[in-house]
This record gives C-alpha cells, sequence and structure tokens, in this order.
C-alpha cells in the first residue's frame, strides 16, 4: 500500500508500475503482492481521494499499513468492501473532556487548542513527534513547542530535552485530528480549550 502515497490517481499509480528502475520504481520483491492485490490497491485510491476531498478522514501510510483516522465509524467500515479478506483493526480514542474557552482580543487563528503534560519523555520522543508534526498539517505547534523540538535535534543527549512542559501547546480546527494525536501520542495531551473571540 506504500506505492499508492505518491500517487494521487488510480492512472498515476497505473503509470508507476509501469516504471522499470529508480526509486520510484516497485521493488522486485513486492511486484507479487502489488500483483495480487492490484485491484484492492485501486479501489483504495478511489476511496481515499473521495473521503479526502470531503474532509471525512486522515490518513497515515507505513510500509504496509494504512492508518485511516474519522469520527465517523461507519464511513471507515466501508473501506472492508475493497476486500474482506484484508486484517482491519479498530480503536477509539477518548479524547480529554474541554477545560473550558479561551478569549482573545481578536478572532484565533485556530478552534481549539491542546496542552501538553510536564512529563519525562523517551529519547525518541521528540523526533517521533517532529514527524508527526511534519505529515499533519492540521496540527499547529506552539513557537516554545517548535523551538524545543528544535533544540532537541541538534542536542539530544541535553537534560532539558528530556521533559516537556505544560506550557507547550498545539493548536488544530477539526475534532478528527486531535483524535490522531491522542491515538499516536495520548500519554502527553492535558488540558483542551476551545478558542474564540471575546463577546
Amino acid at each position: 500500500i506504500r506505492y499508492c502515497y505518491y500517487t494521487p490517481t488510480v492512472e498515476s499509480f497505473i503509470e508507476r508500475c509501469k516504471i522499470p528502475s529508480g526509486y520510484k520504481a516497485i521493488h522486485k520483491e513486492d511486484k507479487s503482492n502489488i500483483n495480487k492485490y492490484f485491484e484492492a490497491i485501486k479501489s483504495f485510491i478511489e476511496w481515499r481521494n473521495l473521503n479526502k476531498k470531503n474532509k471525512k478522514i486522515t490518513i497515515r501510510i507505513e510500509h504496509n499499513s494504512a492508518s485511516i483516522f474519522s469520527n465517523d465509524l461507519s464511513l471507515l467500515k466501508t473501506i472492508e468492501k475493497i476486500d474482506p479478506n484484508l486484517s482491519y483493526e479498530y480503536t477509539q480514542v477518548k479524547k480529554s473532556q474541554l477545560q473550558g474557552i479561551k478569549y482573545f482580543v481578536n478572532k484565533p487563528k485556530y478552534s481549539y487548542r491542546i496542552y501538553l503534560k510536564s512529563k519525562l519523555i523517551s529519547k525518541d520522543f521528540a523526533k517521533d513527534f517532529s514527524t508527526l508534526l511534519q505529515q499533519t498539517k492540521e496540527l499547529h505547534p506552539s513557537s516554545a513547542l517548535k523551538l524545543w523540538l528544535s533544540g532537541s535535534s541538534t542536542n539530544p543527549t541535553s537534560w532539558k530535552y528530556r521533559y516537556l512542559s505544560s506550557s507547550y501547546f498545539v493548536d488544530y480546527d477539526q475534532e478528527s485530528t486531535i483524535s490522531y494525536l491522542a491515538l499516536m501520542h495520548g500519554e502527553i495531551l492535558g488540558r483542551r480549550y476551545k478558542l474564540e473571540k471575546r463577546p
């Protein structure tokens, strides 16, 4: 399934399958699986494009699996029609409740804000979290969090990059986006607020 990551249409996927060599070519050891699941992959691309266009899902592809995030379970289950013989697993994320509303003089740029917890984290956390933020454009980290992540990448052994601060936060607009973040890093998420212009 990773071969359809950079193929926006079924036609571009078919063209990629014809590439004889180079970094875009299908690896020899994968060609038999491509042939076996060719129709399923084409159907997945069509399903992905339809639902991403409607902004109903977020997708993360890693090697031979795709993680799909949505608040609509019935929509998620329609993917099983692509191939009932494939393996599907469902996980429900329980988000923290809104702590209240934060008011601003001017209309805030985003609709929600979630703060991180003051917490000792693993040595690989900053790298993993930076990758997630780069891949998920709907998440907008605070300036302080971006600075902390940048410093961690250049000096990962420093003690100050082993601790998160509860002053760091991430802004976002869609509830489905925070479901994705909670599934990946739910243990570091803290208080959540709605952002509004002061009445």
